[in-house]
């Protein structure tokens, strides 16, 4: 009897590839039909009509491979070119000879703009709501930028315009350019190579990211999440000139400066050599004006200083001066010699008054003034004892007496 092996499970008895994918390719058949939502990448018809593009993730980028016969193309009446965002329904298959899994599409069908301006709209107000977009955060754009940094499509409209633009209104304008993809799956991954490489270099001052206007989906890229992100993020100006005025992609909300046109952000990015020469010739005849009317003031009140007194015969001022002088000194000497006269005269009065109060006066006159011998004055007779020694003082002298 015949012992059955159970293949694959043990190193003794492993699977052949053949057998191992005939089992995927067994397990995936099983798995039923699917709708799936992507956008379209790689997408080129082959011979015969046939396309095999990959469907990515409108949101993580992953990817899926696409198997879709000339039939289902013709079926859907619609052209198809990469950056579309459709529906797709089929069937998984696993091809046992490549080993490859892909989705064998039996419907395809794009998906209402209607839904991915829903979208957009509705990442424009998450990203305004995180202050991403406020005008508080905007950079001012240097009057003149040493170098201008130009992200754009290789040799497109919008190029040739910015530089042409920029050089006509300043020659000496230096422009780094950087060519992207503008449109599709690859559009914000290369603006944000770009953007990022611009905004590390230190001579890079303002930054341009344009394209020549385009269709609703042909802008899409440029309110990608992850590049709106990498805009605000950006320590260089940022201008956005993407040229679309009915659906306005998101970067023109978080750019420092949204231009309406290539042109237009030129006309932002650097002055006008003819208006700046014309404002500094401006500038110089006012400035000519302001110092000829001053000089010409100054000039006026020089001349009115010398024709002063003073400047024209100092000797005159100094002689009245000098007069001005003796005549004050005469007026203090005249003053302070009645003031002396008028002192002396009260001086005179005040001392005839004292001597007339004086006690000698009293005594001149014939009064005398008796003291004790202990010298003092006696007022009162009663108080003076027989034989008492007494003094009397006269107007020339003393006397000695005994009182009787």
């Amino acid at each position: 009897m015949n012992e059955v092996v159970d293949t694959g499970k043990d190193p003794d008895h492993p699977f052949t590839v053949q057998q191992l994918s005939e089992r995927v390719a067994n397990a995936v058949k099983g798995w039923g039909n699917a709708w799936v939502e992507g956008e379209l990448i790689k997408f080129q018809a082959k011979a015969g009509g046939h396309a095999y593009p990959q469907l990515r993730d409108l949101t993580t980028g992953a990817q899926l491979s696409l198997v879709i016969f000339n039939n289902v193309l013709v079926s859907a009446g619609e052209e198809f070119q990469d950056g579309d965002r459709v529906l797709v329904s089929g069937n998984m298959d696993f091809y046992v000879a490549r080993g490859t899994l892909s989705l064998r599409v039996t419907t395809i069908r794009k998906v209402g703009i209607g839904v991915l301006m829903a979208e957009i709209e509705a990442r424009r107000a998450k990203i305004i709501a995180e202050g991403l977009a406020d005008p508080a955060k905007k950079q001012k754009l240097p009057f003149l930028p040493g170098v201008i940094g130009l992200i754009t499509a290789e040799n497109s409209d919008a190029e040739k315009d910015v530089k042409q633009n920029v050089l006509l209104r300043w020659p000496e304008a230096v422009i780094r350019t950087a060519n992207v993809s503008v449109q599709g799956s690859e559009c914000a991954p290369s603006v944000i190579a770009a953007l990022k490489k611009m905004d590390e270099d230190p001579e890079v001052e303002v930054i341009i990211i344009t394209r020549g206007g385009g269709g609703f989906l042909d802008l899409v890229g440029f309110s990608d999440e992850a590049l709106v992100r990498a805009v605000a993020a950006c320590k260089t100006p940022v201008i956005s000139a993407i040229g679309h005025e009915n659906d306005r992609p998101i970067i023109d909300d978080v750019a420092d400066l949204r231009a309406s046109t290539p042109t237009d952000a030129a006309k932002r990015v650097v002055p006008d050599v003819v208006d700046e020469r014309r404002r500094i010739s401006e500038s110089l005849e006012r400035m000519k004006s302001i110092i000829g009317n001053y000089v010409s003031t100054q000039a006026t009140l020089i001349n009115q200083i010398r024709q002063h007194p003073l400047l024209k015969d100092p000797h005159a001022y100094l002689d009245q001066r000098a007069d001005d002088l003796l005549r004050a000194l005469g007026e203090l000497r005249d003053e302070m010699d009645s003031k002396l006269e008028r002192q002396a005269t009260d001086l005179t009065n005040k001392r005839s008054l004292l001597r007339s109060l004086s006690p000698q006066s009293t005594l001149d006159r014939g009064y005398a003034v008796v003291r004790d011998e202990s010298g003092q004055v006696i007022t009162d007779p009663a108080k003076v004892k027989t034989g008492q020694a007494l003094k009397l003082r006269v107007a020339k002298g003393e006397i000695e007496a005994t009182a009787n």
